[in-house]
């Protein structure tokens, strides 16, 4: 394997002028640039990066932890900051903490060791404990999906209160009286909380009888179906339901048809993400359509602007979404 050396002599300097050209360091010509680089080519030297990052203390990774990689929202939100990260030259260590809140503490402490230079984070909830161990975090740790502003994390969210408002809206236009919510953890503040939130104040605002019902279950098309089938034995007079979720939607509609119940006229549904399910279920499900992908991207370029130092004039970002009007509401 060729060496330093090898190279220095092949070019016909020293072995620290071959080191500055590597390390891209100032005060060196740029014919010698040239002759150094096609040095390196003809000797086949591969740098050696350990030994480059330590001396420059730059790793040039990014740890990013989410709580499943099986989301549709988490997909497009790892392409988008992966664009993003790529063109700065840095690189992307994934840590899938299957919705464990005691691994999510175990990766921001283990990326920290692995000398990451910042850490994007799918957050599902906030405590004292995660809270406390991003405060300790050395490198700078920016939050997705729920809002840590409040503790000073910088934070990248949806629209959560305000989906849910227009939920409200949304159904009862289109004559809903007797509304549901299924969600998710009520530890969850974002997907849980604030979207139920959002409906109960557009339902008090508009003197409206509250929400029938507010169940929690999973993240998942199983969950959906089998609170659906048993929330509507109880409720069988709900004409409008609201999912945190689209796969939770699509579990319910598979419920009401199962319990021979038209969805779209009978019962109105509504999901929340613009699943790529959702245009496959029959009906075909009305939704909102959050911008997952630019979630990714906005969070990548407040942790680059993190790492480069630069003062920060907001700690939050909230991006919009919008209304997908489909056959179910």
């Amino acid at each position: 394997m060729a060496s330093l050396h090898d190279v220095a002599r092949l070019a016909g300097v020293s072995k620290s002028t071959v080191s500055r050209v590597i390390n891209n360091e100032y005060g060196v010509k740029e014919a010698t640039k040239i002759k150094v680089m096609q040095a390196v080519e003809e000797c086949g030297y591969v740098v050696n990066q350990v030994a480059k990052d330590l001396k420059s203390r730059k790793t040039n990774l990014v740890g990013v932890i989410v709580p499943r990689v099986s989301s549709y929202a988490t997909a497009l939100g790892v392409d988008g900051l992966t664009a993003v990260f790529e063109k700065a030259g840095k690189h992307v260590l994934l840590a899938n903490t299957q919705q464990n809140s005691h691994k999510e503490i175990e990766f921001i402490q283990l990326f920290n060791q692995k000398r990451v230079e910042g850490i994007i984070f799918y957050a599902t909830h906030i405590d004292k404990a995660l809270v406390e161990a991003i405060q300790r975090s050395q490198v700078p740790v920016v939050l997705v999906g729920q809002d840590g502003s409040l503790f000073n994390i910088p934070s990248v969210v949806h629209d959560d209160v305000r989906v849910g408002y227009e939920a409200g809206r949304r159904l009862t236009e289109k004559g809903c009286k007797q509304i549901g919510f299924i969600g998710v953890d009520e530890s969850d503040l974002a997907v849980d909380k604030l979207r139920s939130q959002g409906m109960s104040q557009y339902l008090e605002a508009q003197g409206l009888e509250p929400l029938v019902f507010h169940s929690h279950g999973q993240f998942s098309i199983e969950s959906g179906y089998q609170q659906m089938k048993s929330l509507y034995q109880q409720y069988p007079h709900t004409d409008g339901i609201f999912c945190a979720t689209d796969r939770i939607a699509i579990g319910v509609i598979k419920a009401l048809k199962e319990l021979n119940v038209e969805v779209g006229s009978q019962v109105k549904v509504l999901g929340v993400g613009n699943d790529e399910l959702s245009i496959v279920i029959s009906p075909s499900l009305s939704t909102f359509s959050y911008a997952f992908d630019k979630a990714g991207e906005s969070s990548a370029k407040l942790l680059l602007s993190l790492i480069e130092g630069e003062h920060q004039v907001m700690s939050k970002v909230v991006l919009n979404f919008q209304n997908v009007d489909r056959q179910t509401c």
